[in-house]
């Protein structure tokens, strides 16, 4: 049986997804989600600037939030090597690089994402972010 709900936190906050965005990500995203009341933080703003794929894997899942990385190859690689050791994450959300002028499609497709999804269902798998459509 799972464990009780925390009852510190709102119904919304624990069925709302966390997000890390990595450095690869644009920090405007971060902005602009906050907007519109979703938990996001980047790698800048929580000092993991040039940590590696491990570093930034590891710090999301510690804070309970799902990552979201341009990074497909290296992540990809990074969830089967956890998923073979047994060990857990709050899900990898992986996207192909939109550029700055297709800021408004990323934006889109994370909003869907955060409306849609709940932190049981992308916990541990590799999603991605095209699939929030």
């Amino acid at each position: 049986m799972g464990q009780p709900p925390n009852r510190t936190r709102s119904l919304k906050e624990q069925l709302t997804v966390k997000l890390y965005l990595d450095e690869m990500v644009p920090t405007d995203l971060s902005r602009v989600l906050r907007q519109y009341g979703y938990d996001v933080v980047t790698a800048q703003e929580t000092g993991m600037l040039g940590k590696t794929d491990v570093e930034h894997l590891e710090y999301a899942s510690a804070q309970g939030r799902a990552i979201l990385t341009f990074n497909i190859k290296d992540f990809a690689k990074l969830h089967k090597s956890w998923h073979k050791e047994d060990k857990h994450h709050a899900g990898i959300i992986v996207s192909p690089e939109l550029e700055m002028r297709r800021f408004g499609q990323l934006l889109r497709l994370c909003l869907k994402l955060l409306d849609q999804a709940v932190p049981e269902e992308i916990a541990d798998r590799l999603c991605y972010l095209q699939e929030f459509v």
